[in-house]
């Protein structure tokens, strides 16, 4: 993975565009974050608890459907419909800020975009947390308004 990623909050009519191949510009996003780009890393591991298979709420930063036509790597568009926006939000809220520092404490980062060679994160749990603040805030609010997602990355 890499240190570029951003969120859009998009309208539904938009996500439906995208999905069926069409040329989603010009387009107008309710919402952008890139708040989380340098961090997403290590918080993608901590929310999934190191499982690349069963990501649970890190599906807020690596999941979503592919955008046709868009590479088959971890980089590129990837989205989520309105439905899947209220599934991503509902799982960030029920994630325990206990479990989240429990887990970074535990686990073994070595390999991973924003890890010293020691294995351990390069910032304090609280630079984390507050990833996890965001996220929820962010996708909670797409929730609300009944937005879909759109995360890009490279």
């Amino acid at each position: 993975m890499s240190a570029e990623f951003t969120m859009r909050r998009i309208s539904p009519d938009v996500y439906d565009r995208m999905m069926r191949g069409e040329p989603p510009f010009p387009y107008r996003y309710v919402a952008q974050s890139g708040q989380v780009a340098k961090r997403r890393e290590i918080t993608a591991v901590i929310l999934a608890n190191g499982n690349q298979e069963g990501p649970g709420p890190a599906v807020a930063i690596v999941g979503g459907r592919r955008i046709p036509g868009e590479p088959d790597d971890h980089g590129g568009t990837r989205a989520f419909s309105a439905a899947e926006v209220v599934t991503v939000a509902q799982a960030l809220e029920a994630f325990s800020e206990n479990e989240f520092q429990r887990r970074f404490e535990r686990l073994d980062f070595t390999g991973v975009l924003g890890a010293g060679s020691d294995g351990r994160p390069a910032h304090d749990i609280d630079i984390y947390l507050d990833c996890l603040h965001h996220l929820r805030a962010f996708y909670g609010a797409a929730a609300r308004a009944g937005n879909a997602m759109m995360l890009w990355c490279t």
